[in-house]
Parts: C-alpha cells; structure tokens; sequence
C-alpha cells in the first residue's frame, strides 16, 4: 500500500468499506479501509491514507472476480479473511495474489454452509497435518480467529481444507492438483510402510528429512520440474548397493508416472533409494 500524500481514484463503489479504484499508473484495483466506501462516486479522488488494505491481483480478470466476490460478501467476513492471508504471508513467506480470492472464497463459503448444518469432512486430514505442519497451523490460527470474531466453530478437517489452499498459493497449483498431490504422496508412505523387502523407520532421525525430499519431488513431477542429471556410475553403483531400495524407488516413480504422467530419472531414482536406505532400520 502507499502512502506519502497520493491519491487513489474511484472507479466504482462495492461497499461502505470497499471500492474498486486506480492508482497514478492506471492499474485498477480493489481497496479496503473503514467507511472508505461511503458517499463516493466514479470519479472521486480519495487520499491514500485512508486506504487501509490494497489489493493488486496479477491480472484485469482476476481483479474483476475478487471486485465481483467483496460484493456479494458480508464486509466483516472479506476484512477477517484479509487478516488471515496477512498473518499466512507474515509466517509462510511470498503468496500469490490469488489467494485473497481464492480463501475468501472457500473461507466465507464455509462459514456459509456450518451456520445451516453442513460439514464436510477431509480425507487428507491427516496427511495435511504431516506434510504442510505450517500450512496447517495458519489453518488452525484462521478457525480460531472465526470462533473469536463470528462465534462459529469448526472442527480440524477445515483447518486442513484451509491449509491446501495455502499450499496452492505457495506453489500456485489448483487446488485438485494440490489434492492429487497430496493424496500421492499418501499412497507412497503407505506402500513404503507395507513394503516387506524393506523395513522404514518412521522414528529415524532421517525420516522428516526424507518425507520433505519427497514431497518436492512429487511437487516437482507435478510441475514437469524434473530435470536429468545423467550420471550412469552412479546410478549403477546405488542400483548395485541397494537392489532392495532401489526397487522400492521405482516402484515410487511408477506411482508418480501414473498420477501426472512425469517419468523420473535414473539419477533422481538413484538419490530416492540412496534416502530409503538412510531412513530404513538395518535388514
């Protein structure tokens, strides 16, 4: 937001807190701050220190659906989902735009559907709380800010729900994509612990390390990040080494093939059995 004694133009009103407006370079946005919105018209300059919170989203298009969403939602709720992708980007780092449309989204919608009854449970729950501790926490921080504020409960499943959509904002992926990625690497932790030629360790002091490893290559395959390291000494040595892991790593990478349609490496397989080995206890 700026400030030093500048103005922002109005181009329409959307409530008494919010209105659609324009800076000195043209760019419309969408601007919020107590009664900022009251009695202006097309046209009207404003000064900038009014402006409590500024909106600039990546594109015209997007501007126009969160101007089209801040309208059709009760004001306290579009300021209380504010707070929340404030207080995410405070502790998760850069967020894309995007996601005070998308969580204001989800999150007023939710809060929509528990005041007539409906809950909706999360199947990721507990993959959510494993993978993204973080994410899961400004979810955590979020239902607890809506219980102080709107007096409205809810239970973990929404702060996972309102984790993914941080995930996507830190990755900008889809939400289904987020989804799908989570619920892989579910059935690779699953497979791994079913596996009888190897037996994971999940209190190895390198089990946090390989579980995040692994969430970023999966990450990565989704994004078509993966990039060949060719190394064929290597690969041959850990292939040799490890029969049993390295196996294991292609069974993973078939998984993954078989969700995004990326295909890994031999060298990124190699590194994948090199990590299983770590983390398995002796055979």
């Amino acid at each position: 937001m700026c400030r030093g004694g500048k103005t922002v133009k109005v181009i329409k009103c959307i409530n008494n807190n919010v209105i659609s407006c324009c800076g000195e370079d043209g760019r419309e946005m969408v601007a919020m701050g107590r009664g900022l919105g009251f009695s202006v018209r097309p046209g009207d300059e404003i000064d900038d220190s009014r402006v409590e919170k500024l909106f600039r989203m990546e594109n015209t298009e997007q501007t126009q659906k969160l101007t089209d969403l801040f309208a059709s939602l009760p004001s306290r709720e579009v300021e209380l989902c504010s707070r929340i992708v404030d207080r995410a980007m405070e502790n998760l780092g850069k967020l894309s735009p995007s996601v005070y449309l998308t969580l204001t989204d989800h999150v007023c919608f939710a809060i929509e559907r528990r005041r007539q009854g409906i809950v909706f449970q999360n199947s990721l729950l507990a993959e959510v709380k494993f993978f993204y501790p973080r994410e899961y926490a400004m979810g955590k921080y979020a239902l607890e800010l809506i219980a102080d504020e709107l007096e409205i409960q809810f239970g973990d499943d929404e702060a996972a729900n309102i984790a993914l959509h941080l995930v996507n904002a830190e990755y900008e992926n889809t939400i289904s994509d987020t989804i799908r990625i989570t619920s892989s690497l579910h059935d690779i932790l699953t497979m791994l612990s079913s596996c009888k030629e190897i037996k994971f360790d999940t209190g190895s002091i390198f089990y946090n390390e390989f579980t995040v490893q692994l969430k970023f290559l999966v990450f990565r395959a989704f994004d078509k990040a993966i990039y060949s390291r060719e190394d064929p000494i290597i690969v041959e040595a850990v292939r040799r080494c490890f029969p049993k892991e390295f196996a294991c790593a292609e069974r993973i990478s078939q998984l993954i093939y078989e969700r995004c349609g990326t295909r890994l490496p031999m060298e990124e397989l190699a590194y994948l059995a090199a990590s299983i080995r770590r983390t398995c206890r002796d055979n």
